[in-house]
């Protein structure tokens, strides 16, 4: 048996997975962690350059001490790190990979866009049942937007803003301006209208990853009355309902947000930034479902490495 441990070096938040993976190769997760480390946080702040701030760093070096304690004592172990938006972008990358291979000894692989957008498309078409979509990853830094038909991968995008940048860039920490809301949809307008084959994906179910995203399903959840908050992978909801659920955060403060998000109220800042995206997708391309799934791309990492 061996033990594959998976870091995910996120725009918003740090993670790790302890998978063990049999010799015929089936596998089971036994452990995963997460530090809202916020990497991404300050980026565009220095002279127009993108820079990873010293706090930021310190804080994933933290939480990578913290992971390393319940993964060094196993046997038959393996390290894998990979990295997103916010240290692809980083002009500073390489100071910030070696200091993580000081801790950690992984040489850490930084994922272009383009290979973020695919393995969410593997993660999704190994654990749901879905065959025609459209997938949306809102990160920290980035979101990648997928078409699938038929269970293959149309076409796929990473664009380069996320839950934390677009916070920042349209001033949505606390509650959000008529003006920055309007210059924010006016944004999103312009981005969806460059990618002309998105209509490909009009009318299908949108599958959705990341944390805003999963925030909502949680949300949806307590609503129901389950106990469970973190049994959302195939989750369903009607467009209808996520919509109303955004409108709901939209017209409160951080404060008013953060008492009704709970254990989630650490996102509270952000989360308008991370679903002002999906919400208008969801109007774009007329979509009357969403299907939530937590396999991102870690498991589609997990997955190319199992099918090789």
């Amino acid at each position: 048996m061996k033990n594959l441990v998976m870091l995910d070096f996120g725009s918003n938040s740090t993670r790790m997975s302890i998978t063990q993976i049999a010799p015929d190769g089936s596998f089971k997760e036994i452990k995963r962690a997460k530090e809202m480390t916020r990497l991404v946080e300050g980026m565009g702040q220095s002279d127009g350059q993108k820079i990873l701030q010293p706090q930021a760093i310190q804080r994933t070096l933290a939480a990578l001490l913290k992971f390393k304690k319940l993964y060094r004592d196993l046997p038959n172990v393996s390290v894998r790190g990979i990295a997103t938006a916010a240290v692809r972008e980083a002009q500073n990358q390489n100071e910030f990979l070696q200091q993580v291979k000081e801790v950690t000894d992984v040489d850490v692989e930084v994922l272009s866009g383009s290979s973020e957008a695919y393995y969410d498309y593997l993660a999704v078409v190994n654990t749901l049942t879905v065959k025609d979509c459209v997938i949306c990853d809102m990160g920290g830094g980035s979101f990648e937007l997928v078409v699938v038909k038929d269970r293959k991968a149309v076409n796929y995008i990473s664009i380069p803003y996320g839950a934390v940048s677009l916070t920042e860039k349209f001033h949505a920490t606390d509650k959000i301006s008529a003006r920055d809301l309007f210059s924010f949809a006016r944004f999103l307008n312009y981005k969806f209208h460059q990618l002309p084959w998105l209509k490909e994906g009009e009318g299908l179910p949108l599958v959705l990853l990341g944390g805003a995203n999963r925030t909502v399903a949680r949300q949806e959840l307590l609503r129901s009355g389950k106990d469970e908050l973190d049994q959302i992978h195939g989750l369903k909801l009607s467009a209808y309902m996520f919509l109303e659920t955004y409108t709901d955060w939209l017209g409160k403060d951080m404060m008013q947000r953060k008492a009704v998000l709970g254990s989630e109220a650490p996102r509270a800042d952000i989360i308008i930034g991370g679903l002002t995206p999906v919400a208008f997708l969801l109007e774009y391309l007329q979509i009357s479902e969403v299907i939530f799934s937590e396999s991102g791309v870690r498991e589609g990492v997990l997955y190319s490495m199992l099918q090789k």
